[in-house]
């Protein structure tokens, strides 16, 4: 008996000291937001457990973790929870419904209206580019954390501020005439403004300030293999006059977008992080560039340069460097430590130095063909990049832009550390179940995409491009290629499981 007594003692003295320790608002609120005394109707049902108040926004992490320790695919606010079924369609996030809906009324707001003056399209860009940007703007806000974290989270914050400025660029010019478009580059031509020392060819108008149509160069006018005769070179120095056996080819390597080629695809595998979905891409794109010579004149190439040269020495280069250099991060062994935890300035400034290098490194196991949507997102990812790598070469043709001007590099720059993020948030989204949706980078790589094609669309048909009908073998073979992928998709992802669901049924009831 004196046992319990001690124990009531105690306990009673326990919650007195709870109520000191918890400040008077705290408790008052607790009170008001359902905690009732016991037989109040106030707060629920007499007897009933703590009725809690509704949360509209909600994380959907633990409320200890930090903003640094969110995962940057997994940690996006959940606005659903909370709501009843008839309201919770409209408070989850709709990333593909806002595309859809953003590219319809770009695609209306462009086809639909009559062509005006540069005032009038100059009126309209604006008005496009603030809805471009409210359309972003409503999305659901992204995580703290970004997805990389090295050379520092700031660097991949103005990466992302970047994009979003060019999304809204495009958007402007997509409001413009093919003519006004093309004098309105010339204004953010770096050669044209002295930021960069460029030559007459590489300017943007040819040097003359305004528009002009480019010379289009083919490179299969001259296929001829052997050219050489007697006393000729392999590889012949033509400063000293040498006569070459094969001068188209060496021509071809000496070509100043050779050494870019090969830096190109080295950039792609550092995206994809996957050597079959590389050469998958490399192999892809040179049917593309059959499928579209006769629309540019870039895109018509000799059999040696499609098969040898881009196939199987750049791209199958660049594609070796890029996984040596993923595969050498991948193992190596990290120990980071502060700066100042190194005691000697050589060890410091190496430090500084490995800040530039990434914090850890993982390549890509896609598992493509585990399940009929892991297959078609990848798919989905190969076409993206094919489309980007056609988009560069039809918007290049179409705004009279020089191979050499710089703003083809700052735009192949922009969409290589874009489609960095970009596919890591298609891979976590393909292969993380606790990823329910895409990222926004995915998002703005997707919108940025059906701009720049509403664009070359747009402008060419102004300018009466790109109207000449596809070759009848291009219709043949692309018919006939979907035709079979169809048929093997069907027959791989629900004939042959059905048929294994089958026996395996009839062996246990054997």
């Amino acid at each position: 008996r004196s046992l319990k007594i001690l124990a009531k003692f105690s306990s009673a003295h326990r919650s007195a000291c709870e109520m000191v320790a918890t400040p008077k608002s705290a408790r008052k609120s607790s009170r008001s937001r359902g905690a009732s005394p016991r037989g109040s109707r106030r707060g629920g049902r007499s007897g009933s457990p703590m009725t809690p108040s509704r949360l509209d926004v909600e994380f959907t992490q633990p409320a200890a973790q930090t903003a640094s320790s969110v995962s940057p695919f997994t940690g996006v606010l959940d606005e659903s929870k909370g709501h009843d079924k008839y309201s919770v369609f409209l408070y989850r996030p709709h990333f593909i419904i806002a595309l859809v809906f953003g590219a319809a009324v770009l695609y209306v707001a462009n086809f639909s209206y009559e062509k005006g003056d540069l005032q009038t399209n100059t009126k309209r860009g604006l008005l496009g580019s603030t809805f471009a940007f409210l359309l972003y703007s409503s999305l659901p806000a992204p995580p703290a954390k970004t997805i990389f974290s090295r050379p520092h989270p700031l660097v991949w914050r103005v990466v992302t501020g970047t994009v979003i400025c060019y999304y809204m660029a495009l958007t402007f010019l997509l409001f413009q005439s093919v003519d006004d478009a093309r004098w309105l580059v010339t204004f953010v031509d770096p050669c044209h403004n002295g930021l960069v020392e460029c030559s007459d060819g590489a300017k943007v108008g040819l040097g003359l300030g305004k528009p002009q149509a480019l010379p289009e160069r083919s490179y299969a006018d001259q296929c001829v293999v052997w050219t050489g005769g007697a006393g000729c070179r392999w590889w012949a120095d033509m400063s000293k006059k040498q006569t070459p056996c094969f001068a188209n080819i060496q021509g071809a390597v000496q070509d100043e977008f050779f050494f870019a080629h090969i830096v190109g695809w080295w950039g792609k595998a550092l995206i994809l992080r996957h050597a079959g979905a590389a050469w998958i891409n490399s192999i892809a794109f040179e049917f593309i560039e059959l499928s579209f010579q006769h629309w540019m004149p870039n895109f018509a190439e000799c059999w040696w340069d499609h098969i040898i040269l881009d196939v199987l020495l750049c791209n199958a280069l660049g594609i070796f460097l890029g996984h040596v250099f993923i595969h050498y991060f991948e193992v190596k062994q990290y120990r980071w430590m502060n700066i100042s935890g190194y005691s000697s300035s050589t060890a410091k400034v190496k430090r500084l130095a490995e800040q530039f290098m990434p914090e850890s490194w993982d390549s890509y196991d896609w598992h493509s063909l585990e399940s009929p949507k892991r297959l078609l997102v990848v798919l989905l990812v190969y076409c993206l990049i094919l489309l980007q790598d056609f988009n560069a070469f039809a918007l290049k043709y179409i705004l009279w832009m020089p191979p050499r001007n710089p703003l083809n590099t700052y735009r192949l720059v922009l969409w290589w550390l874009l489609g960095m993020m970009a596919v890591r948030e298609f891979y976590e989204y393909t292969t993380n179940r606790a990823v329910k949706r895409l990222g926004h980078n995915a998002w703005l790589g997707a919108m940025i995409l059906t701009i720049e094609v509403l664009i070359w669309v747009k402008f060419g048909r102004e300018a009466n491009e790109f109207k000449q009908p596809f070759p009848q073998w291009v219709v043949v073979f692309w018919t006939t290629a979907l035709v079979v992928f169809a048929g093997w998709f069907y027959v791989n992802f629900y004939v042959v499981p059905e048929r294994v669901r089958r026996e395996s049924r009839g062996r246990v009831r054997n």
